[in-house]
Parts: C-alpha cells; sequence; structure tokens
C-alpha cells in the first residue's frame, strides 16, 4: 500500500510538472528542424531591420541606442548606430567568424571578440551581431509542459559566447519564450524573456527581448523591434571590413 501510495504522489507530482515522456515526433531531426524555424521566426534570410536597445544598471543612469541594420544568412550582419549622437556613424560587422568594428575617428576597423559585451549591454556581441542558433548548436528537446517544450543547444564550438542555452519553445507558434545561457563553467550566466509576438516581416515574431544578467544584481537589456522589412538582396561591399568608411 504504502508503495501504491508513494508512485500514486509521483505520478502526480510529474503531471503537474510536465514530466510524463515526450511526444515520440520530439526527435534530434524534429529538433534540429526546429531550431532553424525558430531562427528564421527571429531573422528572415535577407533582412533591414531597426531597433532600439536600452540597458539599466543600478546606481547608473539608463544606457540607450537606436541601431539600423543589414543582414544576409546567419553570418553576415552590419549594426550602424543612429543614436545618441555621440555615436552615430559607428558600426559593428560579422562576417562569417569575424567581428570588427568601426569607429570615424579611427582609421581602421578594430576586431571584437563574439564573447565580449555589446556596447555596455548584457547581451554579448555574438547575441546582437549573429543571426542565428543553428549553425553554432546542436539541438534536443528534453522537456514538455503542454504546448511549451525545452529545447537544449549545447555548442559545436568553443568559439561561440555559450556553452549551453536551454530555451523553452512554444511548438504551435514556433517561436522562444524564454532562454537560460550558460558559461564554460556550466553556471547560468544569463536569462533571455521573449515578449510581444507580432506579424512583422511576413511571420509572427518576438518583437520584445530582455536580457537578464544573472551574475551582476539589477542589471538587464530591453530590446525592442521597430521595423523588419525583407530584402531581396544586399550589396557585398556592406560586409567588408575594409569598406566599413563608406
Amino acid at each position: 500500500m504504502k508503495k501504491l501510495l508513494l508512485f500514486t504522489v509521483v505520478m502526480l507530482l510529474a503531471a503537474g510538472a510536465g514530466l510524463f515522456a515526450l511526444d515520440a515526433k520530439f526527435d534530434k531531426a524534429y529538433a534540429e528542424k526546429l531550431l532553424k524555424t525558430v531562427d528564421k521566426s527571429l531573422y528572415p534570410q535577407i533582412f533591414k531591420s531597426s531597433l532600439t536597445m536600452t540597458t539599466f544598471r543600478n546606481g547608473r543612469e539608463p544606457l540607450a541606442y537606436k541601431y539600423e541594420i543589414y543582414s544576409k544568412g546567419a553570418d553576415k550582419s552590419l549594426m550602424k548606430i543612429v543614436s545618441p549622437a555621440r555615436d552615430k556613424g559607428k558600426k559593428i560587422l560579422l562576417n562569417g567568424d569575424n567581428l570588427w568594428m568601426y569607429m570615424p575617428d579611427v582609421s581602421r576597423p578594430i576586431r571584437l571578440s563574439r564573447k565580449q559585451a555589446f556596447m555596455g549591454s548584457t547581451f554579448s556581441n555574438e547575441d546582437l551581431a549573429s543571426s542565428g542558433w543553428a549553425d553554432n548548436y546542436n539541438a534536443e528537446i528534453t522537456q514538455q509542459k503542454g504546448t511549451l517544450i525545452l529545447l537544449v543547444l549545447s555548442a559545436k564550438n568553443r568559439e561561440v559566447a555559450y556553452a549551453k542555452i536551454e530555451m523553452w519553445i512554444d511548438d504551435n507558434a514556433k517561436v522562444p519564450t524564454e532562454a537560460v545561457y550558460f558559461g564554460l563553467s556550466g553556471k547560468a550566466i544569463k536569462k533571455m524573456e521573449f515578449s510581444n509576438p507580432q506579424t512583422i516581416g511576413g511571420l509572427v515574431r518576438p518583437l520584445d527581448m530582455k536580457m537578464v544578467d544573472l551574475i551582476e544584481e539589477g542589471a538587464y537589456t530591453e530590446v525592442k523591434m521597430l521595423t523588419m522589412e525583407e530584402l531581396q538582396s544586399v550589396p557585398e561591399y556592406m560586409f567588408d571590413q575594409s569598406q566599413m568608411g563608406r
């Protein structure tokens, strides 16, 4: 009787936590396909967009920027600072594994690390410059809670900013709702909240993102997508570091 009671309690707890066996369709192939779909839900193949990014830290004034972005595929992206006026004209370029910053008063672009903080925010350079996870992470589905499934991303190489990402996906809408980022030590270091899904650029996408620093108390950055336009093409010179001054 005690064993039966214990088994019943465990089963009830599992049901409440959504920990029953995964649907058979949630195999490795489905996980990889879903990750590519999520990439597409956030970023079209070729696009132009604008966004605002505001960082908050305890005891400091908020740090606010506006950007214009041109992107092609998962590994080519150019971000131009529109405001504030003191930083207007600066650019950040991602081309393959290379990341560069151009400043009008410096003769040559400066090479950046993908793991460094982006413009004083809680995002890494990779978070904002890269437009896809599928090329850099392997995917596996490990949990299911109603229409939400947990997609666990494991880094394919040590050059990316995070060793692992645990991302909750709405399997109906195929958009992320939350993600936790882990460093090489295995410790959770950041948490992303995705919200305000709207149709923009032809697909439903979360227009608002909030990246919370789990190490620095009270530090977080909010990103709001203002516009997004899918393009037929983008000039290749825009992704050439030697042409960033144009």
